[in-house]
């Protein structure tokens, strides 16, 4: 095919209400009723949770391979957990550094799932408010 009647083709038919160009993510949401809108905001917060998930999915299997090798380390300490006295200064630096950022790593996973905590909240609260003002009062 060519450009010409690649051009001439008719575009497919839209499949939802939302109306605005679909490479940008500003589509007109004037359009859509607050329902819509709550649903709308539920999809891509879940969207966006699953995303969270499998990063942290993949950081853990990080964290546990790390755990594995410190365990493996921990063979080189004593009962008191002090290491030999011919112990190279560069190896304990380096395991400190190592501890310090998975304390950092965990930090910052612990402020995200809070982040998105709050965000399911707030959807939730407004999902409830809707299903109350769309009940029949007696």
């Amino acid at each position: 095919m060519n450009k010409s009647t690649e051009q001439n083709k008719p575009l497919r038919q839209k499949i939802g209400p939302v109306d605005g160009d679909p490479v940008t993510t500003n589509p007109d949401l004037e359009s859509l009723t607050p329902h819509q809108r709550a649903l709308r905001l539920a999809v891509i917060s879940e969207f966006k949770a699953k995303k969270v998930k499998k990063f942290v999915e993949k950081q853990v299997q990080h964290i546990n391979t790390n755990q594995r090798i410190a365990e493996g380390i921990k063979v080189l300490f004593d009962e008191h957990g002090q290491p030999p006295a011919n112990a190279p200064i560069e190896d304990i630096i380096e395991e400190r550094r190592l501890i310090e950022y998975q304390i950092r790593w965990f930090e910052a996973v612990v402020i995200e799932l809070q982040d998105r905590l709050v965000k399911v909240k707030e959807v939730e609260d407004y999902a409830l408010d809707m299903l109350e003002q769309s009940m029949p009062e007696d």
